[in-house]
């Protein structure tokens, strides 16, 4: 047994938890978390000790504090060398001292040093930070908790000499159970449907007076082998709305708060419909798996399966290849091949076959070999990474993507716990792309299928966000470059407010502010170009000394920060002063961290020496599946060898959050940030600090805070200053939500799922022969133009025997192929009828049969509803 945790530097050995504590709050697709955790030194002399973990790319660690002896230090932000300095020199003069630090080597790993923890005492650490939510395809939203660390396998020429994750002491067994709490508010803009877990049973308390507020329990002991995933659905998700924070006047300890914190921000969040016919008939698409040893078991299983979908719902006009790395790479061809029966064939042969057999984790050497590769004229280059992410030299992996994004668009996935938010995320977003997260509980598939919809979509041009302001009003865009937008994906972005002439004003004057924002673009492929147009209005007031909340301004201050970042290629220490400044001038000014800062805090009250020399952290852990764990239950026990990263004995907190990555606002100071809902009667307090139901934090009861964010749906009416309204949403609310219980036990869940027949009206409920895997197999079984042939296997899908099914052929096909058209309407029946709950999976390989039947049929003069009737009665029979 050697659960992870605070580790003594000198010793390699476990600091004793005695607690964790986490505190959680969704709002919207923004969350805060507060997580706390207690030690106790046990031994007769003072020790320092570090600890690792893991936070989404995309949260902003904004609070750090340590509590020793009832005095709380609070951290404060320094440049990361002078926080390192001032960490040595407190802990050479004998002072309890606390150090939080972002890795060098990767914007989603953390590390805190707790220096000279005196003999036979305990200290809370807690840390603070916001982020926001990844976002599903039906619209909810979905709240991840990591527990894992993957070790960062990072190649032996890598610019990167060493890993954080991969450099920590190794540790003893802690022999005590320690308390874990778990508790998540939540706040949405309409009524919440449901909010269940795949991973855990929860408790969840809808509040009776407020059904968009909520609060989650667990309802068992926690394991920490997988990540806690919390999926939320309201009754009226996606909807386009404006966040907006007014500003703080003064800080919680009363001075004058700095320029940025002053200012209004908003946070738009569109979801972009529009005409998606136009899909690329034609591309090249390379898909790029990692069959290094930690994709082992379940994940390489995974990518088999993943491989396959891909494959079989290419369109047919296209070239492909696959690509197989590890700390090799391996081609299945040697250059991409045209879409047929033969190259399918042995594409699907080698997808059966491919195991995790080639080493490390090297993903750069394949990435140069694609990008190095001539375009094909008129097929745009398409790449897809399968991977869990267990890479230390990120930033080099993301730079290349971005010196190439000018040719291609490159999607991501990260395949089980622990897997890289900053490599998944940072490699989306370098190529144009869209990210995906898959975890030990989830089904892959369906999120292959949409990512490769978002492939298939043509490239959405001049995207803008135009803002209509007083004329006295100008705003700044966060982020400068507007991100990819893609048909049915969140778009994100921010807006900071500045008054052109600020002589003019009087600091202390409250204004109010109304306009629009207004998101543009234009697909000119197909016959019918798009124009996308989406405007959404809001309010805002600056100057209100009644505003307390800064989480949204932290956000955006995050990815102000992480643009610039992203900017230096990796070589953020050498950049010039005209880079560095202006991201430790914004990281001091909104207190959070960044490559450039930490957090340091000193207790000078305390004077306890050091037992010897401080020294850097040396050894990994990991069980024998290569993870680390940072909340281990006591009773686990796990094999440890490679070097691996350390976390938490059952210890810290591995709060990730979104992964998809989601993504969270909400933290700082202040009371959390009240969103002004649109729709079921929100009350909409925006301006003058009206009041409004938040989401419950700490006791049993639903409060009321104050001064938050306000929310605005698309096309509302914001309200006049000083009044709170109730704003329509954008759509017309569904039916109310059957009734339930104001507290309820939620096991593992699937949200529902649309039941579709021949792509088109409500068919009978799923047959109860549609094994879990049939449908994989029926898929396996397509041709590359779209058709089936009539086959033993597929007779013995439908439930009978060959013979029968050939007999059953519709004497109206008199065409040389009238079997394929008849096992084609079979397999098509069969995956309506069957296999209703996979249609995420099976729907573009379905498309292809269709599109191959309707061609075929019409030489014959028959109709495709004419023979999918025949093919399910034939079915029922």
């Amino acid at each position: 047994m050697a659960p992870l945790g605070l580790i003594s530097k000198s010793e390699g050995s476990s600091i004793p938890l005695k607690s964790i504590e986490i505190h959680s709050k969704v709002h919207g697709y923004t969350a805060e978390v507060v997580a706390t955790m207690e030690y106790e030194n046990n031994r007769d002399i003072p020790i320092e000790a570090v600890y690792v973990f893991p936070i989404d790319e995309e949260a902003a660690v904004c609070g750090f504090q340590a509590t020793i002896e009832g005095r709380t230090i609070v951290a404060e932000i320094q440049e990361k060398q002078e926080a390192r300095d001032t960490y040595d020199d407190a802990i050479s003069s004998g002072h309890s001292a606390y150090l939080l630090e972002e890795s060098d080597e990767s914007s989603d790993i953390f590390q805190i040093s707790v220096g000279n923890l005196a003999p036979h005492k305990t200290a809370k650490v807690q840390i603070t930070f916001v982020t926001e939510l990844a976002v599903e395809k039906e619209g909810g939203i979905v709240f991840v908790l990591p527990t894992v660390l993957n070790p960062r396998y990072t190649p032996m020429d890598s610019q990167h000499t060493g890993s954080v994750s991969t450099t920590m002491p190794t540790i003893a067994s802690v022999s005590t159970k320690y308390a874990f709490d778990f508790e998540l508010d939540v706040q949405c803009a309409s009524a919440i449907r449901e909010i269940t877990s795949p991973s855990n049973r929860l408790r969840v308390d809808i509040n009776p007076e407020d059904d968009r507020q909520a609060r989650v329990l667990l309802d068992e002991e926690y394991k920490f082998n997988v990540d806690l995933q919390v999926h939320i659905l309201s009754c009226q998700p996606r909807s386009p709305h404006a966040l907006v924070e007014n500003g703080v006047t003064k800080t919680k300890d009363g001075r004058e708060s700095n320029d940025f914190l002053a200012k209004p921000v908003v946070m738009l969040n569109f979801f972009p419909e529009f005409d998606i016919s136009a899909s690329l008939e034609r591309g090249e698409f390379l898909f790029v798996i990692d069959r290094s040893g930690s994709m082992n078991g379940a994940k390489i299983r995974s990518a088999r399966e993943t491989l396959l979908l891909f494959l079989k719902s290419l369109p047919d006009s296209c070239y492909f290849n696959v690509i197989g790395f590890g700390s090799s790479f391996q081609k299945l061809f040697t250059k991409s091949e045209v879409y047929s029966d033969s190259s399918v064939d042995v594409a699907c042969s080698h997808a059966q076959s491919m195991q995790a057999d080639l080493g490390g984790t090297e993903i750069l050497r394949p990435l140069q070999d694609v990008f190095s590769e001539p375009l094909i004229k008129g097929y745009p280059r398409q790449v897809f990474l399968l991977t869990d992410g267990e890479v230390g030299n990120t930033q080099q992996v993301i730079d290349l993507v971005a010196r190439n994004a000018f040719k291609l668009r490159c999607f991501s996935f990260g395949i089980g716990e622990g897997a890289s938010t900053a490599l998944v995320k940072g490699v989306a977003r370098a190529g144009r792309g869209t990210a995906e997260f898959v975890y030990s509980e989830d089904r892959l598939q369906p999120k292959v299928i949409k990512t490769l919809k978002s492939a298939l979509q043509p490239a959405v041009k001049d995207v803008q966000v135009t803002w209509t302001l007083p004329k006295d009003w100008e705003v700044e865009d966060v982020p400068t470059a507007s991100p990819t937008l893609f048909a049915g994906n969140r778009f994100v972005s921010f807006g900071i407010f500045n008054r052109r002439d600020q002589s003019k004003y009087n600091n202390r004057q409250i204004v109010a502010i109304e306009g629009t924002a207004t998101l543009t673009g234009h697909v000119d492929e197909g016959p019918n170009p798009s124009l996308i147009r989406h405007v959404i209005k809001f309010s805002a007031v600056c100057g209100n000394p009644g505003d307390t909340s800064v989480m949204l301004h932290r956000l955006c201050a995050k990815a102000a920060i992480q643009e610039k970042q992203n900017r230096c290629e990796g070589d953020i220490k050498n950049a010039s002063d005209i880079i560095k400044l202006p991201i430790i001038n914004l990281s001091k000014s909104t207190n959070i961290v960044s490559k450039l800062t930490s957090f340091v805090a000193v207790d000078e009250d305390s004077r306890e020496p050091v037992s010897r020399a401080m020294e850097r952290p040396v050894m990994p852990i990991q069980d024998d599946c290569g993870r680390v764990f940072a909340l281990c239950s006591m009773n686990a026990g796990f094999g440890y060898g490679m070097s691996q990263p350390m976390i938490g004995s059952g210890s810290f907190p591995q709060h990730m959050i979104g992964g998809g990555g989601f993504p969270q606002p909400m933290i700082g100071g202040g009371r959390f940030p009240q969103p002004m809902i649109g729709g079921g009667g929100f009350p909409q307090p925006m301006i003058g600090g009206g009041r409004f139901p938040p989401p419950m934090m700490g006791g049993a009861s639903f409060k009321t805070a104050q001064q938050g964010i306000g929310f605005f749906s698309a096309d509302s009416a914001p309200p006049p200053p000083g009044k709170a309204s109730h704003y329509a949403s954008v759509t017309p609310p569904p039916p109310p939500p059957p009734p339930r219980e104001s507290s309820k036990v939620v096991g593992r869940k699937t949200l529902g799922h649309l039941k579709h027949k021949y792509g088109a009206t409500p068919s009978a409920r799923i047959s109860s022969d549609g094994d879990v895997d049939s449908h994989i197999v029926l898929i396996s079984m397509q041709k590359a133009c779209g058709s089936w042939q009539p086959t033993t296997q597929l007779a013995s899908i439908c439930g009978v025997t060959l013979d029968t099914l050939k007999k059953a052929c519709p004497k109206e096909l008199t065409q040389d192929n009238r079997e394929s058209m008849w096992a084609t309407a079979l397999a098509l029946s069969c995956l309506f009828e069957k296999f209703e709950n996979k249609k995420d999976e099976w729907e573009m390989v379905a498309a292809k049969g269709i599109k191959w039947l309707k061609a075929n049929l019409s030489s014959d003069n028959h109709s495709y509803i004419w023979i999918m009737d025949i093919a399910s009665e034939f079915l029922k029979l």
